[in-house]
């Protein structure tokens, strides 16, 4: 059966809309049965005008069926058209003729593979053959009850088409949110590779230049030793915490998991301590509860202190940065400031105020980052109370690291 199943697909994609490759079949199945019995119900005294009139009924299946063509509904339309009119016009009437309903599956293929406009003027082509018909006395069956199925099966067609049509608008509807969702999960996923880098190397930097400074300036190696043994524990902590994150892309598959800890706000204090130990001259004010603001959104304003001390160990290791965390009005107020040596442009921003901003913005919050009178200040807003768009938010948020492999 594997010859069907691929001759098959390969006849699919000649189907408009996408339809399975049953229902052409069905249709065409029925055309020749109908045409079958139409031919039989005529006398063979006009062999060969017969063969014309059945082989033009079944051009477009064997167009479709042997040669691999699916021609167009109004090539198809026309070509049952002719075909149903010779055996209507050029033969007798005949007992509960067959011949008017080949019209019917013509129909229902036109209103269902093709556009409107087709499938109107082959309804009204049609309904003027069988009454031209009727008419000239080569039709005895009740016109009217022919012409009411002729309009069931153009309701039918026109019916197949709507529902495929919004099958079509679903699947891509569907790609699109996949596409989406996977874009998401690049972009948290570089998020917070990204965070973790940003934070060690810059701490490790800054012990590795104590290093060179108390070797160079101070010849003290115990002090130089310490700094290399901090830069070594750090690089080791990041490469754990990466292997971590990138573990993630699997995490669904593996098995058994457990819940690691996410940094939150009663972390920050922890965190200026290690850019402190470091050699960055930090002052830190912290006037609001850890227990007040829900995990999201101490996770989200860690990951702006640790970036925002990354960033002024990166870009003015040699100066004083001021951390404050406070709350006012029902909302989380983070700011970060260093004054820099120099005049800056928001060009030195860097690639992680993109992550911050867009950490913050799920949250229903607001971030501003950008250079001051005296240097660069970095702030974000969260409201405390946790707003509708944050609950949506709070999963994918608190997601990605949640779920550690267990080792």
């Amino acid at each position: 059966m594997a010859w069907l199943r691929d001759f098959a697909l390969r006849r699919r994609g000649l189907v408009a809309y996408q339809y399975p490759f049953t229902v052409p079949i069905v249709m065409y199945t029925g055309t020749l049965m109908v045409a079958a019995t139409a031919a039989t119900q005529r006398d063979f005294t006009k062999p060969w005008l017969l063969l014309v009139a059945v082989g033009l009924v079944f051009a477009p299946i064997v167009a479709f069926i042997v040669g691999g063509y699916k021609p167009s509904t109004a090539v198809s339309a026309a070509s049952v058209l002719a075909g149903v009119a010779l055996l209507l016009l050029c033969w007798p009437p005949v007992f509960l003729d067959a011949a008017p309903f080949l019209l019917m599956f013509m129909l229902g293929e036109v209103f269902a593979l093709g556009p409107m406009r087709i499938g109107l003027v082959s309804l009204l082509a049609s309904a003027l053959l069988l009454i031209g018909a009727s008419r000239t006395g080569h039709l005895s069956t009740f016109v009217p009850y022919l012409l009411f199925f002729l309009a069931i099966a153009a309701m039918i067609g026109h019916i197949l088409q709507l529902q495929q049509r919004l099958v079509i608008e679903e699947r891509a509807r569907q790609d699109v949110l996949a596409e989406q969702a996977a874009s998401d999960e690049r972009r948290r996923i570089a998020r917070e590779v990204h965070d973790v880098i940003a934070h060690s190397l810059s701490v490790t930097m800054l012990h590795l230049t104590g290093a060179r400074r108390a070797l160079q300036e101070d010849n003290d190696v115990d002090e130089a030793v310490d700094g290399l043994l901090d830069a070594e524990r750090l690089g080791r902590q990041a490469m754990s915490d990466i292997r971590q994150t990138v573990g993630l892309l699997g995490a669904r598959d593996a098995a058994p998991l457990r819940l690691a800890p996410e940094p939150g706000l009663s972390d920050i204090p922890d965190l200026v301590t290690s850019f402190s130990d470091a050699g960055l001259h930090v002052e830190s004010s912290i006037e609001i509860d850890p227990a007040s603001v829900t995990p999201g959104i101490g996770l989200a304003l860690y990951r702006v202190a640790q970036e925002s001390l990354a960033n002024v160990a990166k870009h003015a290791p040699a100066s004083a940065a001021r951390l404050r965390l406070y709350t006012d009005k029902g909302t989380a107020i983070l700011s970060v400031d260093n004054e820099l040596p120099r005049p800056v442009t928001s060009a030195a921003a860097g690639a992680g105020l993109p992550g911050m901003r867009q950490r913050i913005a799920l949250l229903d919050g607001q971030f501003d980052a950008g250079p001051g009178p005296d240097g660069w200040t970095v702030q974000a807003r969260v409201p405390v109370t946790p707003t509708a768009t944050q609950h949506c938010a709070m999963h994918r948020i608190l997601m990605p690291r949640n779920e550690v492999r267990h080792d």
